[in-house]
């Protein structure tokens, strides 16, 4: 499989959260309770240990960082401190066993293609998505919750591979002037 990246969000956001107990941007209160079931951590990418684990609900864009239009959803991290997730390590091997809805979009929010991973075989799908060349990222989300979970990117040499085979392409031009 070619070289990914694997986004969560950013560790000052988590902490600026768990400081402030308000959402991002919006300034809306964030939840803090007990958890009730093994949703992730947008963070770390864990999932929470119902009836043990501490949680904070709130209000984040998922697009932020990538694109203008934002698009706010509610998202979960742990109370407590927790590693971000590294960018490197592949797909959460936690979140296999939860369906998915792998979303591949182009810049603009351009929702290019879409499909569902319920057997936890993601890497073929991923593969598929960012094979084509005017999918420049993609959201993964929960598919029974449909709320954002991260997001990937293509690896540093993939990007260049890419860049490298569709230089002068008619379809990159125009990419570029939107």
């Amino acid at each position: 499989m070619s070289a990914i990246r694997v986004v969560a969000i950013p560790t000052e956001v988590a902490n600026a959260v768990r400081t402030t107990m308000r959402a991002p941007v919006y300034g809306f209160p964030a939840h803090a309770e007990l958890a009730t079931d093994d949703a992730p951590c947008r963070h770390c990418l864990r999932t929470f240990a119902a009836g043990e684990d501490r949680r904070i609900l709130f209000t984040y864009d998922r697009f932020a960082g990538v694109e203008v239009l934002p698009q706010p959803g509610p998202v979960y991290i742990h109370a407590g401190d927790c590693p971000r997730y590294s960018g490197d390590a592949g797909f959460p091997e936690e979140l296999r066993g939860s369906p998915r809805t792998l979303e591949g979009y182009g810049r603009g929010r351009r929702l290019i293609a879409q499909e569902f991973v319920q057997d936890g075989r993601f890497e073929p799908v991923i593969e598929k998505i960012l094979g084509r060349p005017e999918v420049d990222y993609i959201q993964v989300n929960s598919t029974t919750a449909g709320c954002y979970t991260f997001r990937i990117e293509r690896g540093i040499e993939d990007h260049q591979d890419l860049s490298r085979e569709t230089a002068g392409k008619d379809h990159v031009t125009a990419k570029c002037a939107q």
